[in-house]
């Protein structure tokens, strides 16, 4: 039967179906117009945003008037560092604090705010005239070092990731290792400063015990340990920890038979002895602590020895601290900071562990994402510290090393202990000074005879000079002021202007 001889409603749902296909046609070419119509859209939205984002990737043009604008500016700043007062505590609030806005700055603009405002004010640690606290020197070849760590952004906490730069972090850590004298199964890592080397230290040191134990436990220090050791404890979770404060002889070092006579009295209680915190440099006097002897009562005792070196650990390269320093290869676990013996800027601390299995028995952890990073054979910061993301500081340690060679580091901290001891000599002989105890390392302490109220009035005249910056602390109770003599550019010169304007204090 052919088509003019269908039934009528059968032609009808032919011609619908036909109706509905076009229908359905129609409805995709419209989807599609529309479709195309949105990634055209979507495209010209992506592309706009990337103009602005290619922003971001400055261009070398403009990168190297940054540098030569970063340049000029460092040359400035050195050159005027001999002109620059000690300190410069005259600020205006609110001068860089505007709110970041949604336009750009210039460049040249906020170095300049920041030259004016910021880099020259406060305490001007890089100064040869700073003597206030522990200094932290600036070396130029640990800023440069800095400077190319950021650039390339080198990721040195995996060795998979960065296999040279975490073999020049290896390298420093096991020179500072060969230098206290610790064994090669010791290991340790690079910090942001002493107090996170602590922390690192004093948790390797808290899990060689059940936590069910750590209430027994005793920590030693001395009324002289830095208040990070305090700080420390109680973030690992050691605050319910009886930590005994053990006293302290006429030069400010921890009692040998003080301490023997508390171990004996805390087994009597029933309590256990545990973690005997040392300090190689004290930050009020740079006291340091009978090394040899404390070592010994650690080891009869079963108790973890450990050593805060943070200022005076690299003392051990001066030929005058003789046997002083010899023992600190004894520890359990040492802190060393050097952003202090070394001169380098703020933010490099180091820690080194006895066996350094305990570092990695308390911070290895995998992950599968890091699977393709793994070298069994090989040591990976992260292993050994909290830190998983973290800056390539190794640089500029490894980089100043280098460029400098340790000969001149040795020769600048035997200058520091040789200037204390005379800043001590020429203190001794001035009328109504008295003497803290004599430098075993860079740090000379005195007040004035009449009390706190004139040892203050002092002070104020020093600072007030801005010949150089000196601070306080207090001794036996009474009123000291400290001279701590530890920057790179801290010569004889700088010592005697400071002492001159003591003299002329009335």
């Amino acid at each position: 039967m052919g088509p003019s001889e269908q039934k009528p409603e059968h032609r009808r749902s032919i011609l619908a179906e036909v109706a509905l296909e076009a229908e359905l046609d129609g409805a995709k070419a419209r989807h599609a117009e529309s479709k195309g119509s949105d990634l055209s859209s979507s495209h010209k939205d992506l592309k706009v945003r990337e103009a602005v984002s290619l922003q971001l990737d400055t261009a070398p043009a403009e990168f190297a008037e940054w540098m030569a604008e970063i340049s000029a500016f460092s040359d400035r700043f050195l050159k005027s560092l001999n002109d620059l007062p000690a300190h410069d505590r005259e600020y205006s609030l609110g001068r860089v604090t505007a709110p970041f806005a949604q336009a750009p700055t210039p460049f040249a603009t906020l170095l300049s705010e920041l030259e004016s405002n910021v880099l020259t004010k406060g305490m001007n640690s890089v100064s040869g005239r700073f003597m206030s606290y522990v200094p932290g020197g600036g070396l130029p070849t640990a800023a440069l070092g800095d400077f190319l760590a950021a650039l390339t952004n080198r990721y040195t906490a995996n060795y998979g990731a960065c296999i040279p730069g975490v073999e020049i972090e290896n390298q420093c850590v096991g020179w500072l290792r060969d230098l206290v004298g610790m064994p090669l199964m010791a290991w340790g890592v690079l910090t942001s400063g002493g107090t996170l080397a602590a922390l690192t230290a004093l948790v390797a040191a808290r899990d060689t015990r059940a936590a069910e134990e750590w209430r027994r436990g005793v920590v030693y220090v001395t009324d002289q340990a830095h208040h990070s050791i305090a700080k420390v404890l109680k973030t690992i979770g050691l605050v319910e920890t009886p930590v005994r404060v053990v006293a302290v002889d006429s030069e400010f070092r921890m009692l040998v038979s003080a301490l023997e006579d508390q171990i004996t009295a805390d087994r009597q209680e029933g309590l256990s002895p545990w973690i005997l915190c040392a300090t190689a440099g004290t930050t009020n006097t740079g006291a340091v602590d009978p090394l040899q002897e404390l070592s010994q009562v650690a080891k009869r005792e079963g108790l973890w020895f450990h050593i805060d070196a943070a200022y005076g650990g690299f003392f051990l390269m001066a030929d005058q601290t003789g046997d002083l320093l010899k023992p600190l290869g004894l520890a359990d676990s040492i802190v060393l900071d050097p952003h202090k013996g070394l001169f380098l800027p703020y933010g490099i601390g180091a820690v080194l562990v006895r066996d350094g299995a305990h570092l990695k028995n308390s911070f290895a952890f995998n992950a599968v994402y890091l699977h393709d990073l793994a070298g069994e054979a090989e040591l990976s910061p992260s292993d050994f510290s909290i830190e998983a993301t973290r800056h390539f500081r190794a640089l500029r340690l490894w980089l100043s090393l280098k460029v400098h060679g340790t000969e001149r580091f040795r020769n600048a901290l035997e200058e520091k202990i040789l200037l204390a001891r005379h800043a001590y000599d020429r203190l001794s002989r001035m009328p109504l000074i008295a003497m803290g105890p004599y430098p075993q390392l860079s740090c000379t302490t005195f007040r004035v005879e009449g009390g706190d109220p004139r040892t203050r009035n002092l002070l104020d005249h020093i600072n007030r000079q801005k010949v150089s910056d000196n601070s306080s602390t207090r001794l036996g109770g009474k009123l000291f002021l400290r001279l701590c003599i530890l920057s790179f550019r801290t010569h004889l010169q700088e010592v005697d202007a400071a002492l001159d304007e003591i003299e002329r204090f009335r």
